[in-house]
């Protein structure tokens, strides 16, 4: 038996049996019911504990999307980054195979960590798997695919997509974008000023719902791109950064991050160059039991085309969390 389909099996054993687990441990909440005419997004935070230890996680949480596209409508799977813990290559086929469940079901977008880089969770640029399994020729056959920045390197990409009359685009960056990053970006959206936008990136909102700033909150603030020494070789930002030089100046209305993990929630409202409102939301469950307890995050987008449900939901035990910071409800301006 090759090494890949043993890694299949004992992904499914591992399914398997945390999904029996959850039974016995707890019961089955009824799942709330979704509105007729709403549209959703996905987000998938810091799986990689489930990519190192945990693979069945990732499989049950893909497979569960796929499985439900039609009830919820969902129009895309946002990767919030560190879909691996270690960047190791058996790491990257278990979400490779996660993902697949994907293919052809949901379009999907992803953006490395600082995890996704090597060695030891520092930045080399090149020191990824994330290409090889999630190369840019993956992606290009899929009407809803745009393009990259770098040839080859699936990193910075964006995506096009239409949902409740709104044209939208998605804007994919890499862990501590460069400056080449953000100019790139900013000429992308020049392109679709009409389109609406969103920012999926790893590093950006603090769980103090503060945006990650280093230059008024120092080592305060942990997780900030500019603690990590090899990144001082290179130009990086941080998410005050990214709001100034890119988010603000542009027509986004959402920014959806993870990587801050003590608390792993946060939600900042902000009036952008424009008058309007920019959403700005961490989302990142790794340090619960089993790296996560299979937690995604459905961004619900009701029919009145401006109220927009926020729910963090397990398909391991049926469950919702039911607290402020993972239940709640905003509004989008028209």
């Amino acid at each position: 038996m090759s090494l890949r389909n043993r890694s299949k099996r004992i992904t499914w054993a591992l399914a398997f049996w945390l999904l029996a687990a959850s039974c016995l441990a707890a019961p089955p909440s009824k799942t709330p019911e979704f509105v007729p005419g709403s549209w959703t997004l996905v987000l998938l935070p810091d799986t990689q504990n489930y990519a190192e230890k945990y693979p069945g996680l990732l499989l049950l949480q893909t497979r569960w999307i796929a499985k439900n596209k039609d009830k919820y409508d969902i129009r895309y799977v946002l990767g919030l980054g560190d879909i691996t813990n270690r960047n190791t290559d058996l790491e990257w086929r278990r979400a490779q195979d996660a993902f697949a469940e994907l293919d052809g079901q949901v379009p999907y977008a992803i953006v490395p960590g600082n995890h996704d880089y090597a060695p030891h969770s520092d930045v080399v640029r090149g020191a990824t798997g994330l290409d090889k399994h999630f190369p840019p020729s993956k992606f290009r056959a899929w009407p809803t695919f745009g393009g990259v920045m770098e040839e080859g390197k699936i990193a910075n990409s964006y995506h096009f997509f239409s949902a409740g009359g709104v044209d939208w685009i998605i804007l994919a960056l890499e862990w501590a974008p460069r400056n080449a990053t953000v100019a790139w970006a900013n000429g992308v959206l020049a392109k679709y000023p009409n389109r609406k936008a969103i920012l999926v990136t790893h590093a950006y909102l603090s769980n103090d719902s503060n945006r990650l700033a280093f230059a008024k909150y120092g080592k305060w603030q942990a997780g900030n791109p500019h603690e990590y020494e090899r990144l001082r070789r290179e130009s990086v930002n941080d998410g005050e950064e990214l709001w100034q030089k890119l988010v603000r100046k542009n027509n986004f209305a959402l920014v959806f991050c993870g990587h801050v993990y003590s608390r792993g929630e946060g939600f900042l409202a902000s009036k952008n160059d424009r008058g309007a409102t920019t959403h700005q939301m961490l989302c990142d469950y790794q340090n619960r039991a089993l790296g996560g307890e299979g937690y995604l995050r459905l961004v619900e987008f009701l029919p009145d085309g401006k109220t927009v449900q926020v729910v963090s939901y397990s398909p391991l035990y049926d469950k919702y969390l039911d607290a402020d910071g993972n239940q709640f409800t905003f509004k989008l301006e028209q």
